[in-house]
C-alpha cells in the first residue's frame, strides 16, 4: 500500500470533485460509476458505499480489479486499488449509512481497498507520471 498524496487526498475530500470508480468483469470488461461516495480511510485505505451498484459490486467480487479516478478542472488522478474488502457492519459502515439515509439512499455496505498505485493524470506536462 502507497501513502495517497495530499492533493490527491484534498481532491478526494472535495465535494465538487468527480470521483469514478472503474471496476472489470472477470472476462476483462470494464465498468465505470460515478460514486460521490468515496473517500479516504484514517488508515490510508480508500473506500466507497455500495449504493446501487450492481455490477461493480459482482465484479468486485468476481476479480477484485478497480481503480478511483478523481477529478476537478485540469487536475485529475487515478488510484489503483487492490485487496477489496465488503463490511456490511462496523462503525465505517454505520457512518456512511447514516450520511446516506440524510440524502435518502440506501447503503447495504462499504467497501475498502488497498491504494497500491498513484498517477497524476492531469491535463499538462506531468500527465502520466507515477506519484505514488
Amino acid at each position: 500500500m502507497v501513502a495517497v498524496p495530499k492533493e490527491v487526498a484534498d481532491l478526494i475530500a472535495d465535494k465538487a470533485s468527480v470521483k469514478i470508480l472503474v471496476t472489470a468483469s472477470k472476462t476483462g470488461r470494464p465498468h465505470a460509476i460515478v460514486c460521490g461516495s468515496i473517500f479516504l480511510g484514517p488508515d490510508g485505505k480508500a473506500g466507497v458505499g455500495e449504493i446501487l451498484m450492481k455490477r461493480a459490486k459482482q465484479n468486485l467480487a468476481e476479480n477484485g480489479k478497480a481503480a478511483i479516478s478523481v477529478t476537478a478542472g485540469p487536475k485529475s488522478y487515478e488510484l489503483v486499488l487492490s485487496h477489496p474488502e465488503r463490511a456490511d457492519s462496523g462503525p465505517v459502515f454505520e457512518n456512511m449509512k447514516a450520511a446516506m439515509a440524510a440524502m435518502n439512499l440506501p447503503c447495504f455496505a462499504v467497501w475498502t481497498f488497498d491504494v497500491c498505485e498513484v498517477w497524476d493524470e492531469s491535463a499538462g506536462p506531468t500527465a502520466g507520471t507515477k506519484i505514488a
